[in-house]
């Protein structure tokens, strides 16, 4: 495998920790008017397999454990968006909430589990394509029971700091290619997830999602939320190949600097993932 040469590649970003917004499709073309675009991402450990209801009509259907629903193009403005059981139409909700699409916006729904059971986050996901030859990542913090985190280059410097949940990192500027990345107990060096072998292709805009494992320790979801420019929204989970050391590829934020170990991969590459049993929030 070929990898990348030497220099650094710096870019101005900004890594400001915002609340409200979340996976897995492509950059939309110029939107309609009076659409946009909705998806539904399962991120509840115990739960069973579930449909996707958006004003009483199913949309989308047996969505499971650590997985997302394409990108469904619904009417702009207010919606009443419920979850029930897979196949059981006149079963009760399991959760239910309205939430508004904005004008050529798009919205992932996340389902997580919480002391008092399930419960819904709502993010925006801005489709805004990435400068030229360039591609965007951010993080997303969908434990409700996990101390802050803190995102890292694998034995390097922090990319995010202080992540809690249930915020989303801004979309940070990076330049294609294939990392290692360390989840990390907030303000230490503790490694709680090692994520080896994430990958990102040219003018592509990626999500990865923390979230509870079934074993009790954390897990991620790494998501494609665009691929191109010029295709519409169409939603998927990352797959392949991975987990080898890298050389430097730095990014530079403001206020703080962040560098990535990256690889030239040929494609996607699947996660090799090592994770410990993350200590309970107080």
């Amino acid at each position: 495998m070929r990898r990348h040469g030497a220099g650094l590649m710096v870019i101005a970003a900004t890594a400001a920790v915002m609340l409200g917004a979340v996976p897995v499709g492509a950059a939309p073309a110029p939107a309609r008017s009076g659409s946009g675009w909705v998806r539904f991402g399962h991120f509840a450990p115990a739960a069973a397999p579930v449909d996707l209801y958006v004003d009483g009509t199913a949309v989308a259907t047996g969505i499971s454990y650590k997985t997302v629903s394409p990108y469904i193009a619904v009417t702009s403005g207010p919606h009443d968006f419920a979850v029930r059981p897979q196949g059981q139409p006149d079963a009760p909700p399991v959760l239910d909430l309205d939430a508004g699409v904005p004008d050529g916006g798009a919205l992932t729904i996340g389902a997580v589990v919480t002391r008092d059971g399930l419960a819904a986050q709502v993010y925006d996901d801005d489709l805004t394509p990435p400068a030229a030859g360039q591609s965007l990542v951010r993080f997303i913090h969908a434990v409700p029971d996990q101390q802050p985190v803190d995102i890292a280059v694998a034995g390097g410097p922090v990319v995010a700091a202080g992540v809690s949940y249930p915020n989303a990192t801004a979309y940070l500027p990076i330049t294609a290619g294939t990392y290692d990345v360390d989840v990390r107990a907030a303000g230490t060096d503790e490694v709680l997830l090692h994520i080896a072998g994430w990958s990102i292709a040219p003018d592509q805009q990626a999500t990865v999602i923390i979230i509870d494992g079934a074993d009790g320790k954390l897990d991620v979801v790494p998501l494609v939320d665009s691929a191109t420019v010029s295709t519409m929204p169409a939603g998927g989970v990352q797959t392949g190949l991975g987990g080898m050391a890298p050389p430097e590829l730095a990014v530079v934020d403001a206020p703080l600097t962040m560098a990535f170990g990256a690889l030239a991969g040929g494609g996607f590459i699947a996660l090799a993932v090592r994770r410990r049993r993350r200590p309970a929030r107080p």
